[in-house]
């Protein structure tokens, strides 16, 4: 991954390095999403980054929103709508990196994935997101119900 240009001193701003980007897969095969941050601080401290699936409605992946899939999630956005907490992982230090594997992926897959790291960096828990949009294809010779 390309770095970024560590000009600011200790004090750098916490930051995604690395976000997962819309796709589109077709039903069956494997798919991954990459999500890596840096921490602000240079001691280390506990991190956590957990990957959320949210079944959310079709229409709201036609809003342009994807320009700026940094986007701050807005508490009603959150609201309404299912998200299943995918997995967790928690480190001490100043670097956090998870991908999300899905294997063989169906239809029912499709739908936003969020990446949320948690950064514990001056003893209060701020929350950093990024999503992504999966969109997946029936393959050539999957059996529809």
């Amino acid at each position: 991954a390309p770095r970024a240009p560590s000009s600011a001193g200790s004090g750098c701003q916490a930051l995604f390095t690395e976000t997962p980007h819309d796709m589109t897969a077709r039903t069956g095969e494997d798919v991954e999403m990459a999500c890596s941050f840096r921490g602000s601080g240079s001691p280390s401290y506990s991190l956590e980054i957990q990957w959320w699936y949210v079944r959310s409605h079709r229409d709201w992946t036609d809003k342009q929103a994807w320009a700026s899939n940094q986007l701050k999630a807005s508490q009603q956005e959150d609201a309404g709508k299912e998200a299943t907490k995918i997995s967790v992982v928690k480190v001490v230090g100043s670097n956090i990196s998870h991908k999300l594997r899905l294997s063989r992926v169906k239809p029912t897959d499709e739908g936003t994935y969020e990446c949320r790291v948690i950064d514990f960096s001056d003893g209060k828990a701020r929350h950093h997101k990024v999503k992504a949009y999966l969109r997946v294809q029936p393959g050539e010779n999957s059996v529809l119900h």
